[in-house]
């Protein structure tokens, strides 16, 4: 229950900003204020790559380690470093607001700077939120904080912006948001956790996050990138508008593999031999539902993109297409074993290999290709990353591929994919 209350977690999530971006490209803002908001979020990313994401997989296995009195005081210094760090991020951005959008994006200083500082330091602070729901057991609970959070989400940035308040008023509608979760977050950590500062457990749950925080750190440079070469290329807050629409991955194999992988690491780690098997049938299920509706959207996207947004967004569709092929690599989950086999540092080598492809091929792609050609070199170096990852497997932990993927059924749907996408 658990495991599909997370995967549904995740779909809120991504569907929320999906829907944000549908009901923003219909609010009648112009598609340079959209870009310019879709910047904001990069820097909003750009901030919360390095750390955030590595802090939060450190979570449950540090709260599994402790008795149930270190617990409750862990609930409160989680989230004590949770807000230290957002704070000092958020002081850094709006102290150095005049540098910041020209070197992360190539774009001008953006707009209503203070509103997004103050939106993007409650959001930071509360993400361990989601993670309290899960230790504890409470699906239900995580899956009413995603509805409701995701779903005012949307509401707040688009109500303001539809009734003339513009970009501004969106803004501080996601501010206002923000405050009230981080009000529910100090209510949750005074009820269930133990207000003590503990150094102690502090230093012990950095020091076990600090290689998932590179893993992490690695792994969302290469996304990052691609939208750092375009406004850096380009300078064209338009442009970056249509790439931020177009460069989205299909928000279903995200969420439903992410999940998967996560709640598979445990299971391989204690029983290797069925968790692998398992690893094998769950896959297959997920091949047989996402790759026919991957296939499906790359006939779609192009007549339903300037009908789900608007016209503006026309020429997102082919880049949107590109891709959706990254579905044939997400669905490929060796990240999983090799940590359950407490290997962590074999991702972060492999994961920079990684950024080397994508940057190399990145601005190489852009010179040739322009939009299209970053769009292709993300799915080069994603697939090097798993190739990578594979080769571990198979060279220094012997563990056979046909194990855990069952082969016949990824090579047939891979190339039907393909092809429909040369054909779309």
């Amino acid at each position: 229950m658990l495991t599909r209350a997370l995967q549904f977690y995740q779909l809120l999530r991504l569907g929320s900003v999906i829907g944000a971006s549908i009901l923003l490209a219909k609010s009648g803002l112009s598609l340079a204020d959209i870009g310019a908001y879709e910047a904001l979020l990069y820097i909003g990313s750009a901030a919360a790559f390095f750390w955030a994401n590595g802090l939060l997989q450190g979570i449950p296995s540090v709260y599994a380690r402790m008795a149930e009195l270190e617990r409750k005081a862990f609930i409160f210094n989680k989230f004590f470093v949770f807000g230290v760090i957002s704070f000092l991020i958020c002081l850094v951005l709006w102290l150095g607001r005049q540098w910041v959008m020209p070197a992360l994006t190539g774009l001008p200083v953006a707009p209503y700077f203070g509103w997004f500082c103050a939106y993007l330091f409650f959001n930071l602070a509360t993400l361990p939120v989601e993670y309290l729901y899960l230790l504890r057991e409470k699906p239900w609970a995580l899956v009413g904080w995603g509805g409701l959070s995701f779903g005012m989400y949307m509401l707040v940035l688009f109500l303001p912006v539809y009734l003339g308040y513009g970009l501004e008023g969106g803004l501080m509608g996601l501010a206002a948001l923000g405050a009230l979760r981080f009000l529910w977050a100090v209510i949750l950590v005074v009820r269930l956790g133990t207000p003590v500062f503990r150094p102690d457990l502090i230093g012990y749950y950095l020091r076990f996050s600090a290689p998932l925080v590179l893993n992490f750190m690695v792994g969302n440079l290469v996304l990052l990138f691609d939208n750092w070469l375009v406004g850096w290329y380009f300078r064209d807050e338009t442009v970056f508008a249509v790439f931020r629409y177009g460069s989205r991955e299909f928000p279903l194999a995200t969420a439903l593999a992410t999940a998967l992988g996560t709640a598979m690491i445990a299971r391989i780690a204690t029983q290797p031999e069925a968790g692998l098997a398992e690893l094998k049938r769950q896959t297959r299920r997920l091949f047989h539902l996402l790759f026919p509706l991957t296939i499906l959207l790359l006939f779609l996207s192009k007549p339903l993109f300037p009908l789900v947004f608007n016209p503006a967004f026309a020429d997102s569709a082919p880049l949107f297409n590109i891709y959706l092929l990254l579905t044939a690599s997400r669905v490929l989950l060796p990240n999983s074993i090799i940590l359950a086999k407490g290997r962590p540092r074999a991702i972060l080598l492999v994961g920079l290999l990684e950024l080397v492809v994508k940057v190399v091929l990145g601005f190489w792609f852009i010179h040739w290709w322009g939009l299209p050609g970053v769009a292709w070199s993300a799915v080069a170096a994603f697939f090097v990353e798993k190739a990578g990852l594979i080769w571990y497997l198979e060279k220094r932990l012997d563990v056979r591929t046909g194990d855990w993927l069952d082969w016949r059924w990824y090579a047939g749907y891979v190339a039907a994919l393909f092809l429909a996408g040369l054909i779309a």
